[in-house]
């Protein structure tokens, strides 16, 4: 039957569908079974390495709080409670805890993301590795990605001041403001605050997306390092070949689209707490931050990294399809 004799159906037994509603399912049934097979590949890696996959909320009582990042609020009748940006909180609960390594796949909630490569409602495949720094956890994502897109681990690193140099032209650390609104060009106006004051910080963030990220993972992995302390998030800092304080954060892209984010964990819960202070502050909109978090990261964090992976982003590439949508069983809009 087509779909507008079903909606007629419908209609006819009381309940009423708007006519550019459709049922249908956004990924086809083979993508769904491509994807199952990815999951279970995701699995056995995990289990082969022992690795724990756990469950973790969907409905926190205290916000991720990343730069840029903005989350879903429900409320609820023992107050307001928020989707997850990421399983992030949790997780280091439990490795805080001493439960040693977790993963998990994850829904994942953004507010304000649509487009071919983003989506409010996704997945993420996030794990933890206590007692590993940045650049080993770095080596078993490549390994990972390889068991599910065959593509292997030949990777480029790049840092994010030589990233700049290269594609932009520019040193991050010392371009003047003039400069960097030269740039971005029509696109300066998104670097200004709602006071019109101009964010080079912000400007920094548009120059990387716009002009850096479609040039990277061509044919092979890029892995951007060396981050900025401003970009440091939950990331500790160390010092670069320079002596420049630096946040111990990689990412990896392919084909010009970031898929993971991964971090040698900042242990230190005074640190953290002033960092996500400075970003609450930033907000319009107060939103609490997650005390049980806090209190698991002031009871202490071990020594560990982390990484967070767009799972749906990574099941596109590795089918060879244009959009996140077409990974999902029902994509935004159509849920």
């Amino acid at each position: 039957m087509a779909p507008m004799a079903i909606q007629s159906s419908v209609r006819r037994s009381g309940i009423f569908v708007p006519p550019t509603t459709t049922w249908h399912p956004s990924a086809t049934l083979e993508t769904l079974r491509k994807r199952s097979e990815l999951v279970e590949r995701v699995r056995r890696f995990f289990a082969e390495r022992k690795v724990l996959e756990v469950d973790v909320p969907v409905l926190q009582g205290g916000a991720n709080l990343d730069p840029g990042v903005h989350p879903f609020v429900v409320e609820t009748n023992q107050g307001p409670h928020y989707l997850p940006t990421s399983p992030e909180h949790p997780l280091k609960r439990l490795v805080a805890a001493g439960y040693g390594p977790v993963w998990t796949l994850a829904p994942a909630f953004r507010a304000d993301e649509r487009g071919r490569r983003h989506a409010p409602e996704f997945r993420m495949l996030e794990w933890y590795r206590p007692g590993w720094d940045d650049w080993r956890l770095l080596r078993e994502v490549l390994a990972l990605f390889d068991v599910l897109t065959g593509w292997g681990i030949t990777h480029d690193v790049l840092s994010y001041r030589t990233a700049f140099a290269k594609y932009v032209g520019i040193d991050p650390s010392t371009c003047p403001d003039a400069e960097l609104e030269k740039l971005l060009g029509a696109d300066a106006s998104a670097a200004r605050t709602p006071s019109g004051a101009f964010d080079h910080f912000a400007a920094l963030d548009l120059l990387l997306t716009s002009k850096i990220e479609p040039h990277l993972g061509k044919g092979h992995w890029t892995v951007l390092v060396d981050y900025p302390v401003h970009v440091a998030a939950q990331a500790r800092l160390r010092a670069d070949e320079d002596d420049h304080p630096v946040a111990a954060r990689f990412e990896i892209y392919r084909e010009g689209i970031e898929l993971a984010n991964g971090y040698w964990e900042l242990t230190d819960s005074g640190e953290l707490a002033g960092r996500l202070e400075t970003e609450q502050a930033k907000r319009a909109v107060m939103i609490p931050r997650d005390q049980r978090f806090e209190a698991a990261m002031a009871h202490g964090l071990p020594d560990c990294a982390g990484v967070a992976v767009g799972f749906d982003r990574l099941v596109m590439l590795a089918l060879g399809l244009t959009e996140v949508s077409t990974t999902q069983a029902f994509a935004w809009g159509n849920e």
